[in-house]
């Protein structure tokens, strides 16, 4: 399809919302009602999906991984804009209607972006939201005692497909910043061994992980590995929130979501990341998550 035949298209099939200029101009135009946080995040064939997946899917696990950097921050959504790099190979129409259906579920509304040509087939969202409780929660707000918690299972979601379709915790994470407990929050896209130490760092903390108590998600093979699968498959997209020790008994009996919260360790004083083995022993991390290469 032909570069403006699909955005004469698109432009056809969305409306924008009162007071907005979306795709036709060259900038979109809003005014924000306050701090605005800002993502940018990008998939990449051969990376993060296959010629297997479909481009529905494709479009939606864009449009899903950059919303849940909002809910990490505990934003709501208020726009979106994409980058859209499209081989003649692949339905750059049937990739836009998996992505603008996903955003449209939660309440973003596509307002900009580009397409071009390319060897590989690149989509970069941009999304862009508000502040759910009046604070935006960052992963350096934690200190040393704070527990690490989780909002749901992990593990095997290569293998089952579920990396293909990321369920933003949007509302999860705006009760997580309505809750004064909750210090630090961030989302799980590179697995856990290397998300926790990301938040350590962030807050200046070493941590202690507790392997035996990440809580393994359905789709791990029970022949597997799965304290390993749990901690270092990655694309689970649940959140990991830094909770103060004494109110941990208070957010367990107000958390109004279907999962339960897990304690999978704590932020430490020492700038050392480590674990408790399965002898109860304190000993150093020997887990390795997903890391970019550039």
């Amino acid at each position: 399809m032909r570069e403006n035949d699909l955005i004469r298209e698109l432009r056809a099939k969305l409306r924008d919302p009162e007071g907005v200029l979306g795709i036709g101009d060259d900038c979109c135009v809003w005014t924000p009602g306050g701090t605005t946080c800002l993502s940018v995040d990008a998939i990449v064939e051969g990376r993060h999906f296959t010629s297997v997946a479909t481009p529905a899917q494709i479009g939606r696990k864009a449009a899903g991984a950059a919303l849940s950097d909002l809910a990490a921050m505990g934003a709501r959504p208020v726009g979106a804009a994409v980058t859209l790099v499209c081989p003649g190979r692949w339905d750059a129409a049937a990739i836009m209607d998996g992505l603008i259906a996903e955003l449209a579920r939660h309440h973003c509304p596509l307002l900009g972006g580009d397409t071009c040509g390319g060897d590989a087939l690149v989509v970069s969202v941009t999304v862009w939201g508000e502040a759910a409780k009046h604070r935006l929660l960052k992963r350096s707000g934690a200190t040393p005692g704070d527990l690490l918690v989780v909002t749901g299972p992990l593990g095997g979601s290569l293998a089952s497909g579920r990396h293909l379709a990321p369920q933003p915790l949007l509302a999860e994470g705006a009760w997580f910043a309505g809750h004064p407990a909750v210090h630090a929050l961030m989302d799980l896209s590179d697995g856990l061994a290397t998300d926790a130490p990301k938040l350590a760092e962030a807050s200046g903390c070493g941590c202690l992980l507790l392997p035996a108590q990440v809580p393994v998600h359905p789709d791990v093979p029970e022949m597997s590995d799965t304290v390993r699968a749990a901690l270092c498959d990655g694309e689970d997209y649940e959140l990991l929130a830094a909770v103060a020790p004494d109110q941990w008994p208070h957010l367990q009996l107000a958390w109004p979501f279907a999962n339960r919260l897990c304690v999978v360790g704590w932020l430490i004083e020492q700038r050392e990341i480590l674990m408790e083995d399965r002898a109860g022993r304190v000993v150093p991390f020997t887990y390795k998550g997903f890391e970019h290469s550039t």
